[in-house]
């Protein structure tokens, strides 16, 4: 997928929010069909984006399957109904931390829908073994632009040390664990790192020369898994390691999340205020046939003093016959941020 923010751009910091807009285009979708109230809660089959799965998981009142395959198998199954292998059929609805481009069809020619659906953060967990950092570890940008571009390879380094107060001093080769599957995740982190990891923000050795995407060329010595959930098991068994992968499945792994220096140069831990503080910097966007897509653009870099630096939103997409989505977006947005996402503003 491609990120687009050279589109005509509604300010988020309208008197209409955002989860206003999101709800009213779910209403305006079902507008043919019987009342919200009287439709069932069964929604059927979905696939995507493993950021959700915790908040999914822990819905309650609704009857639907959802694989966490990645946005990019989840879109995939969405578009052509074909379901990943013990998905069952057919699939009514995909999440994707990667918006649309608006230009993708749907097999058999039903229209659908894209609307924000959850605020997620992609933390930059890590293994503390060996490592001195008792108040939490501190990274500045220039340092996690050097680990995730390969050129800081030890935790003794000295950019992480003088982030740190010099209490990290030890000799840890670093081991960073990247997602191997197309993933929304990596697409919210790539993007962050293409607009900050660039001089004269950074040292020229720790530059991100790799792009934004849900797949990027990563150095080949970096570690790979499938899936956020099998990321942070090999964060957690790996001595030197840090890895990405969002909020809500690093506090279900407790496993802890560097504190990140933002725009503003605060160092900001990642919480659900934090990242909805970061969304509001963003700006709405209504595009495609009919304007029935909504994505949120500029979210690479917040510049609000308490947003989490790297957050992003998850795109519920669902087929514009379909009913029962709103009650589930607005029991989704009201259950995300007890389990570690950010709610709409």
């Amino acid at each position: 997928m491609v990120f687009y923010s050279d589109r005509k751009l509604t300010q988020l910091a309208s008197s209409v929010s955002l989860f206003a807009i999101t709800i009213g285009l779910v209403v305006s979708q079902s507008a043919t069909h019987k009342s919200l109230a009287q439709t069932s809660k069964n929604i059927g089959n979905g696939a995507g984006a493993s950021t959700v799965n915790t908040l999914f998981t822990g819905l309650k009142g609704f009857t639907f399957t959802y694989s966490p395959v990645g946005s990019g198998a989840g879109l995939t199954a969405f578009f052509t109904q074909k379901p990943p292998a013990g998905t069952p059929s057919p699939i009514t609805f995909a999440a994707s931390d990667d918006p649309v481009a608006g230009t993708e069809t749907v097999t058999g020619g039903r229209g659908y829908v894209q609307v924000p659906v959850t605020g997620v953060g992609i933390t930059l967990t890590y293994n503390a073994s060996g490592l001195t950092v008792p108040a939490g570890l501190k990274l500045s940008q220039a340092s996690y632009c050097g680990i995730l571009n390969g050129s800081i390879t030890n935790w003794n380094d000295k950019s992480i040390s003088a982030d740190n107060g010099g209490q990290i001093a030890v000799n840890v080769p670093i081991k960073v664990v990247r997602r191997a599957d197309s993933s929304g995740s990596t697409f919210i982190l790539s993007s962050h790192l293409n607009t900050v990891c660039k001089t004269p923000n950074v040292p020229a050795a720790n530059v991100w020369k790799n792009g934004a995407g849900t797949t990027v060329n990563w150095p080949n010595t970096f570690l790979s898994a499938t899936g956020g959930g099998k990321l942070a098991d090999t964060v957690a068994s790996t001595k030197g390691a840090i890895g990405y992968v969002d909020n809500a499945t690093r506090v279900s792994k407790t496993l802890p999340a560097a504190i990140l220096r933002n725009k503003a140069g605060n160092y900001v831990p990642v919480s659900p205020a934090a990242i909805t503080a970061a969304i509001k910097d963003g700006t709405v966007v209504t595009y495609g046939t009919g304007k029935k897509l909504t994505r949120i653009d500029n979210l690479t870099n917040p510049s609000s003093a308490s947003a989490y630096p790297i957050s992003g939103v998850t795109y519920l997409l669902y087929y514009s016959d379909e009913t029962g989505f709103q009650d589930f977006i607005k029991a989704a947005n009201a259950l995300a941020p007890s389990l570690g996402y950010g709610s709409l503003p």
